[in-house]
Order: C-alpha cells, then sequence, then structure tokens
C-alpha cells in the first residue's frame, strides 16, 4: 500500500486512533492488518493534508520587562534574556531561543567576530541554515584551547556559523596562549595571522562568551593551572573574555597572561565593534558586572536568572 492512494477517511481514522484514543502505532497497525511503518507514513500525511492541525498555546520564551531594564541601567545597545524553564540547562534554552534574534542581528552585519564559550555554542548549534547576500566574513577572535579544539572552541564555533550563512571564515591557527610574549610576537608575525589581525577593526558584530576564574575552559583544558588563576587574582583579575582578564573595573589586567594571549585586544573591540556577550547563570554576575563598567560589553544574550542577578 502506498500512502498516496489511502483515501481521506482512512487517514482520519488512523490520525483519531493515535492522536485523539492514545493507540501505539502498533496497535493500529494490528487493528487495520497494515504495517507499522504504514501507520508511520499515513500519519505524517494526514498532517500535510490538514487532517491533523495541531494548536499549541501560546508562548513567549523572552522577558521583554527584564530586557528593557538592563538597557535602561546598563545603556546596552540591544538584550535578550530568556525565560527559565524548568530544570532545562540554562545554556541550551538560551541558545534555542534566542538563535533566531541574533541570526538576525549576524545578517545585517559585514564582519562578524565570534570566541569561544558553552552558551555560544547553543547560540551558534540553534541557528537555521541563512544565506548572506552580501559576502559575510566570519573572524575567529582568538587561538584555539588545547590541541584537540572541542566544539566550544573559537575556531569551531566560527567554522560552523561561517556554514551557517555561506560566509568567508577567517582562522587564527595559533593557540590561545603561548610561552611567552617573544612566541606570541613570532605568531603574530606569519602572514596568515596578520591578514586576519587586519580584520578585527574591521569586526561590527563580536559574539563573546565571559568567562570567570571559578569556571574556565583554560583551567579544564589545562591550558592554564590553578597557581595562574591563583597568581591572576593577585592582579584584581575577576573575568575573562577573548583569554584576556579583567579586574572589576573592566580594565585589563597587567599580569604576564596579557602578553602570553593570541587574541584580538579589548580596545580594537570596545572601538569598533558592537560585542555582544552570550551567557547563562547568575554565577557570571561578579564578571559581567565588570565587563560592563569597563564598557568591554555593549549587548548581553542571557537568561532571566543570570539578569536578574544582575539587577540586584
Amino acid at each position: 500500500m502506498t500512502v498516496t492512494d489511502v483515501a481521506a477517511p482512512f487517514l482520519t481514522s488512523v490520525a483519531r486512533m493515535y492522536y485523539l484514543d492514545g493507540l501505539g502505532q502498533s496497535e493500529i497497525a494490528h487493528i487495520h492488518g497494515i504495517s507499522r511503518s504504514t501507520v508511520s507514513r499515513m500519519l505524517t500525511a494526514a498532517r500535510e493534508q490538514g487532517i491533523v492541525r495541531i494548536s499549541v498555546d501560546a508562548y513567549e520564551p523572552r522577558d521583554r520587562a527584564l530586557e528593557a531594564r538592563l538597557q535602561d541601567r546598563f545603556g546596552l545597545t540591544r538584550a535578550v534574556v530568556v525565560r527559565s524553564i524548568g530544570k532545562t540547562a540554562a545554556r541550551r534554552t538560551v541558545g534555542y531561543y534566542a538563535a533566531p534574534e541574533v541570526a538576525s542581528w549576524i545578517a545585517s552585519a559585514r564582519t562578524v567576530g565570534i570566541s569561544g564559550g558553552r552558551t555560544l555554542e547553543a547560540l551558534v548549534a540553534g541557528m537555521e541554515p541563512r544565506p548572506h547576500e552580501d559576502g559575510l566574513r566570519i573572524v575567529q577572535l582568538m587561538g584555539t584551547i588545547g590541541s584537540t579544539p572541542g566544539a566550544i572552541d573559537a575556531s569551531e564555533l566560527a567554522r560552523t556559523l561561517a556554514s551557517r550563512f555561506q560566509a568567508t571564515w577567517y582562522a587564527v591557527n595559533a593557540p590561545a596562549f603561548v610561552e611567552d610574549a617573544r612566541m606570541r610576537d613570532l605568531f603574530l608575525s606569519h602572514p596568515q595571522l596578520t591578514s586576519v589581525w587586519g580584520l578585527f577593526p574591521a569586526i561590527d558584530l563580536a559574539l563573546v562568551g565571559i568567562g570567570t576564574l571559578e569556571e574556565s575552559a583554560f583551567l579544564e583544558r589545562r591550558v592554564l593551572r590553578k597557581e595562574d588563576y591563583a597568581e591572576l587574582r593577585t592582579y584584581g583579575a575577576v573575568g575573562e573574555l577573548c583569554g584576556h582578564f579583567f579586574d572589576r573595573e573592566g580594565r585589563e589586567c597587567p599580569s604576564p597572561f596579557r602578553d602570553r594571549v593570541v587574541s584580538v585586544e579589548l580596545e580594537t573591540l570596545r572601538s569598533h565593534a558592537d560585542v555582544v556577550a552570550v551567557t547563562a547563570g547568575a554565577a557570571r554576575r561578579e564578571a559581567l558586572l565588570a565587563a560592563l563598567r569597563g564598557e568591554l560589553v555593549t549587548s548581553l544574550v542571557i537568561d532571566d536568572a543570570g539578569a536578574a542577578a544582575l539587577l540586584s
């Protein structure tokens, strides 16, 4: 039996048994003397032909009041606050519901920079393919964490985002942290990196994660050690953006790590781009407040718990 030959009353009968009477597909197949796979195809056909029309109550995933308060309090260019849903992982919820809005920002940009981060990974994963008509450029903002790039690395996120928008990807083929300033300067003198660095001032939209000293991918991947973070605290560090550590006022800490990071300079981002911090959770409060004080961040994508913590 082909589904295209099935009469509408037969499709309606199968749909009623499944959607209204609660029968399983195997039970329906037994009653009608057909295979389970045929039942599945018939249910699909019933939806396509309008025999089954599924209705879902309206749901507003964004908290517009919190968005307005954040913009007013911190002078943000734009804000997206996603409502928490029970015990659902906040990062994935933020990524899923914020993706369409952020995709519209990307669609109107010319050069987009992106760093690494867990919530950023969820955001990029939630974006549908959307070809860009004006030659969009996606620029990796920092080197790779460790020798085996993971899903949250800037390299992977930049590659995936470029694929989503059919854009050109510019990679930073270097580690995020190197041994010393001399090694960093050697990397930056290579023509491949020089060409990428020349694009940084052209970035009009930057998507970045905000790190804390308590929860850091650099520590998890053993790029930096606990002793390094203890040293960073002596310099007043409370947060990190693109591998640059900053204090409570959003000023970059004058630590030795400043000369070891292969990453866009904070001043370059501050001068040229709408810098969108993409994060989730109240634990980012201190680091986010510092980044906002230092005007390192101009827009924000966050969950309602994180937004409430910022405003408290």
